[in-house]
C-alpha cells in the first residue's frame, strides 16, 4: 500500500465535500484536520469545484 492508501485505512473514514464556493475550501480543509481528518473527497458538482 501507499502511504495516501495507508493513511485512509487508518482514519476508516473519508469525508466527501461539496462546497458552493471555493473560498470555503480553506477553512473547512483546516476544521478537518484539526478533527483528525486530515483527507477528504471533494466532488465536483458545482461550479466552484
Amino acid at each position: 500500500m501507499n502511504q495516501v492508501s495507508e493513511q485512509i485505512a487508518k482514519l476508516g473514514v473519508v469525508p466527501v465535500v461539496v462546497l458552493n464556493h471555493a473560498e470555503d475550501a480553506k477553512p473547512l480543509a483546516d476544521a478537518l484536520c484539526e478533527g483528525g481528518l486530515p483527507c477528504a473527497e471533494v466532488t465536483f458538482r458545482t461550479e466552484a469545484a
